[in-house]
């Protein structure tokens, strides 16, 4: 696969995704009128359409001839690997904090306040279609993707540094809620590409997709902001220490994962 091409899949993805939102919305204002609790609308719309556009995708570009069955197999990975998975989302999480912090860092030296506008929804019924979508929907759809779709055909005309670096662009570009949000999912791009270019296992990629939604939507709904989770605004060495220590286990896990599926193999 070309780089255009990966490109062009990433904006028909998200081309997909809008239109089967307005296909289920539009009818619903226009025929049915605005209820008076969108919540459920939302939530079912929001997963109907992230699995229906990727989908569209699989059916019409992909057509892929591999046992998804087999490919989810936990009998089929190594046990040990699992175990390193939670210390990469952890050192993930770490790295990628300042980023998600930029602004208030910016605030912070030029002697701004910074106020933590984090609201927490008390809505269980968005909690519960959120859980779906954050931890069951994206880790299998976007690795399937991200990582077995556009990684596997980019590696067939590409160098590997090249290939994991272009399919970890178009995975932050398919999560740009902020441009703050750009580096972090690059990031972590870069980290499941590298295990999967590795193992040749999605179960693995999946696996880390999940521990680190989990991780971050455990502290977005434990009464307080995940942006404030680790030790509040006082950006001191401590706060960048954190990052230091990420990167530290981020690669221990990862050379834990070389040494692991090397003998395993």
């Amino acid at each position: 696969m070309s780089i255009i091409k990966a490109f062009l899949y990433t904006i028909l993805a998200f081309v997909f995704w809008t239109t089967i939102q307005l296909a289920i919305l539009l009818p619903i204002k226009y025929l049915i009128g605005t209820p008076d609790d969108f919540t459920h609308i939302f939530g079912i719309t929001k997963i109907v359409s992230v699995v229906g556009a990727f989908l569209l995708i699989y059916y019409f570009f992909w057509k892929p001839n591999f046992d998804f069955k087999k490919a989810l197999k936990v009998t089929n990975y190594n046990p040990r690997i699992y175990l390193y998975l939670p210390l990469i989302g952890i050192g993930l999480l770490l790295i990628n904090k300042p980023f998600w912090d930029f602004n208030k860092i910016m605030e912070y030296y030029q002697g701004i306040s910074t106020n933590d506008n984090f609201v927490s929804s008390n809505n269980n019924i968005a909690l519960f279609y959120n859980l779906i979508s954050t931890l069951l929907i994206a880790p299998i759809v976007e690795e399937l993707f991200y990582r077995k779709f556009l990684l596997d055909k980019l590696l067939e005309m590409n160098k590997p540094v090249l290939a994991i670096i272009i399919s970890s662009i178009c995975f932050s570009i398919i999560h740009i809620e902020t441009l703050n949000n750009l580096i972090p999912t690059f990031i972590s791009g870069i980290i499941l590409g590298i295990i999967y270019l590795n193992t040749k296992k999605i179960g693995y990629c999946i696996m880390l997709h999940f521990i680190v939604n989990l991780i971050i939507v455990t502290t977005n709904n434990i009464e307080t902001s995940y942006d404030n989770w680790l030790i509040g605004y006082n950006f001191d060495i401590y706060y960048w220490l954190s990052f230091g220590v990420g990167i530290i286990i981020t690669i221990i896990g990862m050379k834990k994962i070389t040494t692991a599926n090397t003998v395993y193999n």
